[in-house]
C-alpha cells in the first residue's frame, strides 16, 4: 500500500474539503462571541446551531443543499425550543417531550439518507438541550441563537460551495475514478489461475457496490449543471466535468462487459501465459484510471505514465499461435471468448486515452462526449416527501417505525438510568449516554453493531489521546489549534471511516471541556463511563423486534432481477429500433438495483447466523444477475444489429426465452413448487440447438465475410451463456423461502 499517494488523496478529496469547511463554519462564531465578545454561553449556543445544520452539510447540488440546510436549520431550532419550554414545565413534561420528539424525528428516516441525517441533527440538539434548567424567555433566547447559528452556517457553506464549485465536483468525480480503479484490480483477479473464482466475486460484487454509489453522488451533481453556450461556447470546465463523466461511465460499462467463462479460460490455458498478459494489462489499466482520478482531484492535466503496448503485442502473438494451432476449431467458445475479451480491453484502452485529454480544460471544452439533452436530467434521483408517505409507514411491519420505537425506548431507558445514576453519582450524565445512544442506534442491526463497537473503541481511544495530550501539551493556543484540527479530521473521516472519526471527535469534544472547566479531568473518565452507558443500552436495544434485513431482500432481489430484465429488452430492441435513451436509462436502473441487492447481502452477512437466510442462493443470484448483465452489455453493440438481420428470427426468439425465464424468476413466489425440470431442461437444450443450426447456416452462406461468422458466433456463445444464467436465475428464485 501507498501510504504517501493514499494521504494526499485524502487530502485532495471531497471528504477533507467538507470536513475543513464544517469545522471553520462551527467554529468561527463561536472564536467570535466566546474569545472576541466575551460572550461564552452565547458562542456555545450559536455554535451548536452552526453544528446541527454541518451535519446536513455533505455534496450534492446547490439548490437541494440550501433546502436541507434551511429545513435541518429551522426544524432544529423548533426542536430546541419545544424542549426548552418543557424543561420550564414539570419533569413528567419534559419525558413526555422528549419521547414524542424522539419518536417523531426518528421517522424522518422514511425519506432517505439526507432526511436521516436532518433526524440525526435534530436528535442531537433535543439531547444536548434536555438536561438544560430554563425559564420560558430563557428558552426562546436560546432558540434563537441557534437559529441565528444554523443560518450563519447555511448561508456560509452555501458561499463557500459557490465559489468552491468546479473543486467539488472535480473532487466528487475523482472518487469515482479511484473507484472504478478498484473495480478494474477486482476484474484483473479473475486472469490470475491461483486466486479462488468466489473469492474474485465477492471483491467483484462488493466494488461494484462502490462504483454504483459513487456514480450515483457524481452524477446527482454534474448532470443537473450541464455546460451551457457562453459567448458562442461551451463552458470550458462544466464541459470537461461532463465529458470526464461519460468517460468513466462509459469505461466502467465497457469493463462490466469483459466476462466470460472463467473457469473455461483456466481450464483451456492453465498452461499458457495469455491470462496473466490479460491480467497484468488490466492492472495497468487500472493504475493508470486511479491517476487520472488523482490528476482530476489535484486539478491537473493528467499524462499517460504506462504503456500496455507490450502487453497487446504478447496476446495477439498467443492467439495468432492459437489460431494456427486450430484452437478455433477445436474448442470454438474458448477461442471467441479469448478474442472477445482482446477487443473489449482494446476498447479500454481508447477510452483511458479519452479521458487523459479531457483533464485538460484547454482543449476538453471543445466538444461534448455525448449530445448534451436537458432530458439526461431524468437520470437523477427524485425523492418524494409526501405525507402519506409517512402515515404509510405508521405500522409495526415497517422498519422505520420499529426504528423509531426502538430509539424511543433506548432513550426512555437512558433517561431513566441517568436521572438515577446523577442522584447516586452526584453527575449529570444525561446528554452524552443519550448522543451515544442516537449516534450508535441505526435501522439495521448490522450497522447499529458496528457502530456500536465503533463508537466505544473510538472514544476510549479519544479519552487517553486527550490524556496524553494535556500531559504534555499546556500552551492555550497549541491545544485550541489541536481541538481544530480533531474537528476537521473528525468531519472528515464520518463518511468513510467512523471509527477513526469516532476518535478525533471525542478529542475535540474533551478538548473543547478543558477550556470549558480548566484544570479539570475527571471529565474524561465521566464520559468514558457515559459511552460504556450508552453503548449498553444502544446494544440491548438494537435487539428489540428488529427487522432483519432477510425481511427486506424479497423486494430488493425481485426489482434486480426485472431491471435485468428490463436492460435486456431495452438493448435487444425487440419491438423495433433500440431507444438509446431508454437503453442508458436501463442500465442505470439496473446498476443502481443490483448495488441495493448487493448492500443489503452484504449488511445481512454482519447479522447473527440465525438471521441469515438462504446466503447460497442470494450469493448464486448476485453472482448470476452481474453474469446476466455483464453479457447483455457486451451484446449492446451488436445484438441489435443481428437480430435485425436475422430473417428466421431464431435470435430475436431465444432473447425472448431469455426474458421470460426472468419474468418467471421476479413471479416466482416465496414457497412456490418448481414445474417440470425435465421439460425446463429440454428447452434450453432445444434452444441451444437452434442456435448451433443457425451459426451453420450463416457458415453455409456463400457470400458471408468472416468478421459477420465470427460476430453471430460471439451472439451465439454470449446467448448460451446468459440462457444458463437465467435458468440458475429461476431455480434460485423458486428455492428462497423470504418474505413477499
Amino acid at each position: 500500500m501507498d501510504y504517501q499517494t493514499d494521504i494526499k488523496k485524502f487530502l485532495y478529496s471531497h471528504y477533507f474539503f467538507s470536513g475543513t469547511r464544517q469545522a471553520v463554519g462551527v467554529i468561527l462564531p463561536a472564536l467570535v462571541l466566546f474569545w472576541g465578545m466575551d460572550q461564552h454561553l452565547l458562542g456555545i449556543e450559536v455554535a451548536s446551531g452552526a453544528l446541527c445544520a454541518s451535519v446536513v452539510d455533505i455534496n450534492g447540488p446547490l439548490r437541494h443543499k440550501h433546502t436541507e440546510l434551511l429545513s435541518c436549520t429551522l426544524l432544529g431550532a423548533l426542536t430546541v425550543l419545544i424542549t426548552g419550554m418543557a424543561t420550564a414545565a414539570q419533569p413528567w413534561q419534559l419525558w413526555l417531550t422528549s419521547l414524542i420528539l424522539t419518536f417523531g424525528l426518528s421517522m424522518l428516516v422514511v425519506y432517505g439518507f439526507r432526511a436521516s441525517l436532518v433526524s440525526f441533527a435534530c436528535l442531537m440538539m433535543m439531547v444536548l438541550n434536555v438536561e438544560a434548567d430554563l425559564t420560558r424567555h430563557q428558552a426562546v433566547l436560546d432558540a434563537g441563537a441557534v437559529l441565528a447559528g444554523g443560518l450563519w452556517y447555511t448561508y456560509f457553506s452555501l458561499f463557500v460551495c459557490r465559489i468552491w464549485w468546479f473543486r467539488i465536483e472535480q473532487q466528487t468525480l475523482a472518487e469515482c475514478f479511484f473507484v472504478t480503479s478498484e473495480y478494474l484490480e477486482a476484474k484483473a483477479a479473475f486472469y490470475d489461475t491461483s486466486t479462488d473464482i468466489d473469492a474474485c466475486y465477492r471483491r467483484l460484487i462488493a466494488a461494484q457496490v462502490n462504483v454504483v454509489e459513487k456514480q450515483q453522488a457524481a452524477r446527482e451533481i454534474i448532470l443537473r449543471n450541464l455546460p451551457r453556450l457562453r459567448i458562442g461556447a461551451l463552458e470550458p470546465r462544466r464541459t470537461m466535468l461532463f465529458n470526464l463523466f461519460i468517460n468513466i461511465v462509459d469505461l466502467h460499462e465497457t469493463v462490466v462487459s469483459v466476462h466470460t467463462d472463467y473457469p473455461m479460460l483456466r481450464r483451456e490455458f492453465a498452461s499458457n501465459d495469455v491470462l496473466l498478459f490479460f491480467r497484468d494489462m488490466i492492472r495497468k489499466i487500472a493504475i493508470e484510471v486511479d491517476a487520472i482520478g488523482y490528476a482530476i482531484a489535484t486539478n491537473e492535466p493528467s499524462r499517460a505514465q504506462r504503456s500496455w503496448r507490450a502487453e497487446f503485442r504478447a496476446i495477439e502473438y498467443e492467439i495468432e499461435l492459437m489460431r494456427k494451432q486450430s484452437l478455433q476449431q477445436r474448442s470454438p467458445e474458448a477461442y471467441q471468448a479469448l478474442t472477445s475479451t482482446f477487443r473489449r480491453v482494446w476498447s479500454t484502452t481508447r477510452i483511458v486515452e479519452r479521458m487523459h485529454r479531457n483533464t485538460d480544460v484547454t482543449t476538453a471544452g471543445n466538444a461534448t462526449e455525448m449530445q448534451i439533452d436537458q432530458a439526461l436530467v431524468r437520470f437523477t434521483s427524485r425523492q418524494s416527501f409526501s405525507p402519506k408517505l409517512l402515515w404509510k409507514n405508521l405500522t409495526f411491519s415497517s422498519p422505520s417505525f420499529r426504528h423509531a420505537l426502538r430509539v424511543t425506548i433506548a432513550i426512555s431507558a437512558g433517561l431513566l438510568i441517568c436521572e438515577n445514576w446523577s442522584l447516586l453519582a452526584g453527575q449529570d450524565h444525561s446528554y452524552w449516554v443519550l448522543l451515544t445512544i442516537i449516534v450508535i442506534l441505526k435501522p439495521g442491526f448490522s450497522l447499529t453493531k458496528q457502530k456500536n463497537a465503533q463508537r466505544l473503541t473510538g472514544t476510549l481511544l479519544g479519552c487517553v489521546s486527550v490524556l496524553v495530550i494535556l500531559s504534555f501539551v499546556h500552551k492555550a493556543w497549541i491545544l485550541l489549534a489541536l481541538m481544530f484540527f480533531c474537528m476537521v479530521m473528525g468531519n472528515s473521516l464520518s463518511l468513510f471511516n467512523y471509527g477513526l472519526s469516532v476518535v478525533f471527535m471525542s478529542s475535540y469534544v474533551l478538548l473543547l471541556f478543558h477550556f470549558l472547566l480548566p484544570g479539570s479531568l475527571s471529565v474524561i473518565g465521566e464520559r468514558a463511563v457515559d459511552t460504556l452507558i450508552g453503548s449498553a443500552i444502544a446494544l440491548v436495544c438494537s435487539y428489540l423486534f428488529p427487522y432483519w434485513e432477510y425481511r427486506l431482500m424479497g423486494p430488493l432481489i425481485r426489482n434486480a432481477v426485472q431491471s435485468t430484465r428490463t436492460y435486456l429488452e431495452s438493448c435487444a430492441g425487440l419491438e423495433g429500433k433500440r431507444d438509446d435513451f431508454a437503453y442508458r436509462m436501463a442500465r442505470k436502473d439496473m446498476h443502481i438495483a443490483f448495488g441495493n441487492f448487493g448492500a443489503a447481502f452484504k449488511r445481512m452477512m454482519l447479522e447473527p447466523k440465525s438471521k441469515q437466510v438462504a446466503v447460497a442462493e442470494l450469493n448464486d443470484l448476485l453472482v448470476q444477475n452481474h453474469v446476466m448483465a455483464s453479457y447483455i452489455t457486451g451484446m449492446s453493440d451488436v445484438l441489435p444489429r443481428q437480430i435485425a438481420a436475422d430473417k428466421s428470427g431464431e435470435l430475436g426468439q431465444v432473447v425472448a426465452a431469455i426474458s421470460d425465464l426472468l419474468s418467471q424468476a421476479v413471479a416466482a413466489p416465496a414457497a412456490s413448487v418448481p414445474t417440470d425440470t425435465q421439460a425446463a431442461t429440454e428447452a434450453m437444450r432445444d434452444y441451444t440447438r437452434r442456435l448451433d443450426a443457425l451459426v451453420v447456416e450463416q457458415e453455409q452462406q456463400p457470400d458471408a465475410a468472416d468478421a459477420h461468422i465470427q460476430e453471430i458466433k460471439q451472439v451465439v456463445h454470449q446467448l448460451k451463456q446468459m440462457l444458463r444464467a437465467g435458468e440458475l436465475i429461476l431455480r434460485d428464485m423458486r428455492a428462497i423461502r423470504l418474505p413477499a
